[in-house]
């Protein structure tokens, strides 16, 4: 080999990395054989990893989802505990002022409601009566408003109290009774028997039979009576003589 030629293997053999320099063809080809299996090596493991890395995430994901559900389930059985409520009496007026005064008004509006629907009960039945004194006796629901109290009462209980503070209520009872008895009352013998009151009678206020003589005027009117014509704004003494003027007839 001539010095040129020495000169270009010399600088090509520094192009060489330091480790390969002074080897053998063969050892440089092992070396590079060794090395791009080294290389492939890494990237199949990497590849190994990146799926391993995958797998863990989903059983990762999994498990969360499971002590996710977990927790509902947990909660769902033991709600948290709702906070105890302040008891409606007078030293938690501050903690708990509606409650309070929804107890102690509670009984009073009950007994206000029942006193109004007592009341209009009795407007109703002096509103059929004032109807048949101006009728000139063609009819007599007031009587059989009476004759059905205790039918008119029992109806009344399938409904609130506060439903029934108006005469309208207590109407409407009626008329519906009425209907129910509607065959009664167009049958002679039975309205004879039943409601004898309905037919013509000459006579006219009985005394009472304790003896006692009756009491005209105010004097008669009883504390019910007076309740009813303060209701309705009328004088004692008009109501007695609207009192007075009704026909009465004995059973």
């Amino acid at each position: 080999m001539g010095w040129l030629d020495r000169i270009n293997a010399k600088k090509e053999e520094e192009k060489l990395p330091t480790r390969l320099r002074d080897k053998t063809p063969e050892q440089i080809a092992k070396e590079l054989e060794d090395a791009d299996k080294l290389k492939a090596d890494h990237e199949a493991l990497k590849l190994r990893q990146a799926e391993a890395d995958t797998k863990v995430a989903e059983i990762q994901s999994e498990f969360d989802k499971v002590k996710d559900q977990l927790a509902r389930a947990d909660a769902a059985k033991n709600p948290p505990k709702a906070p105890d409520k302040v008891a409606a009496t007078p030293e938690n007026i501050l903690e708990n002022p509606q409650g309070v005064l929804d107890t102690r008004l509670a009984p009073l509006e009950a007994v206000t409601v029942q006193n109004a629907a007592t009341t209009s009960r009795m407007i109703a039945q002096q509103q059929l009566d004032n109807a048949d004194l101006s009728s000139s006796g063609k009819t007599m629901d007031g009587r059989l408003f009476r004759a059905w109290g205790a039918e008119i009462d029992s109806e009344s209980r399938k409904y609130a109290s506060i439903q029934l503070i108006k005469p309208e209520a207590w109407l409407g009872i009626f008329w519906y009774l009425k209907g129910q008895h509607a065959d009664e009352l167009r049958d002679p013998e039975v309205r004879k028997k039943k409601y004898n009151f309905l037919e013509p009678s000459q006579q006219s206020g009985a005394a009472p039979a304790n003896g006692e003589p009756k009491k005209d005027g105010v004097e008669g009117l009883t504390d019910q009576e007076k309740h009813v014509a303060d209701k309705m704004g009328v004088s004692y003494e008009n109501y007695a003589k609207r009192k007075k003027s009704m026909q009465i007839v004995s059973a």
